[in-house]
């Protein structure tokens, strides 16, 4: 016999993912369609992947995040730990001969430096024009679902700062959102197989957790394409490849996902994964002295920009 009160405690818990899920996911759809620096959205990620693995030693140290929080203090060359083509290839489910090829482009447009030892994003790749407004911008995004979150009552309590921040340390917060960013396409490349299905996949599980149980509309290629500025043929192409595995319907006016209710196990573990990803990303943004640094923001801005008469 069920517990009626357990049984509305797992609802309530599977609605606030819902929610959550609905604002994160199309978060993540924001960054990866605007790109990073101006790169295409899988570059984007493998760029993050490498930057994100060249700086992992430092993210445990205390005074060099210290050092490296502002948007104009990249962690220098000779502090950054060269990633294999292998080791990215592998955490980006990628095979490795697309790795390959996809690093050999970045090194050609300056994003990456290989050697002997590995594969860097150098600094000043991470000082350039195009990354300083792509980091400015994923950071103000960033603030935005912060204010969305909270104002909507989704974020557990966050802990204390440990760092006492004049303002939001950019690059730091930046570095904690691709975090997120790497872990969401993780999680979804999981159930999907592939990096790629799971860029074309994760409009139509925004689109799911809107629905909310209510009539979910499909969306054309067409549309999943300028989503995720992609070309449409690699979306109609992905599509294609997700119907065929029964993650995805088609249909005269487009694909949707096949559990529209995201009733199943492999979505609703991956909704209460996201929500935990999500908490854990702001409380790492809040220890950092981001979130109080936003708030101190708040404080100081004019009467107007409060929208106080």
């Amino acid at each position: 016999m069920s517990d009626p009160i357990q049984d509305s405690t797992v609802n309530d818990l599977a609605a606030r993912d819902r929610q959550v899920a609905v604002l994160a996911f199309n978060f993540v759809l924001d960054m990866a369609g605007q790109g990073i620096a101006g790169l295409k959205p899988l570059d984007s990620l493998l760029m993050m992947a490498i930057n994100q693995a060249n700086i992992a030693p430092l993210t445990r140290d205390p005074a060099a995040r210290s050092r490296y929080g502002a948007l104009e203090s990249p962690a220098p060359d000779a502090e950054r730990r060269p990633v294999s083509v292998r080791a990215v290839a592998v955490s980006m489910r990628l095979p490795y001969e697309t790795a390959r090829r996809k690093i050999k482009r970045l090194e050609a447009q300056g994003v990456v430096v290989i050697s002997e030892a590995g594969v860097v994003v150098p600094a000043a790749f991470l000082l350039s024009p195009h990354y300083l407004d792509a980091a400015r911008i994923g950071h103000e995004r960033l603030h935005g679902l912060y204010r969305m979150l909270s104002g909507r009552g989704l974020l557990e309590p966050l802990p204390a700062a440990n760092y006492d921040e004049d303002e939001p340390p950019v690059r730091g917060a930046v570095r904690l959102m691709s975090d997120y960013l790497l872990r969401t396409a993780e999680s979804v490349g999981g159930r999907t197989g592939d990096l790629l299905a799971t860029l074309v996949i994760l409009p139509l599980l925004a689109a799911a957790a809107g629905a909310d149980g209510g009539a979910l509309a499909p969306m054309s290629v067409a549309a999943l394409a300028r989503r995720l500025q992609m070309p449409a043929e690699t979306a109609r192409r992905q599509a294609a490849a997700l119907v065929e595995a029964g993650s995805c319907v088609s249909g005269p006016r487009g694909v949707a996902l096949a559990d529209a209710g995201l009733t199943s196990p492999v979505w609703r573990s991956l909704l209460r994964e996201n929500a935990v990803a999500v908490q854990r990303m702001y409380a790492g943004l809040a220890e950092r002295g981001v979130v109080a640094a936003w708030a101190q923001m708040a404080l100081a801005a004019p009467a107007d920009a409060k929208g106080v008469a």
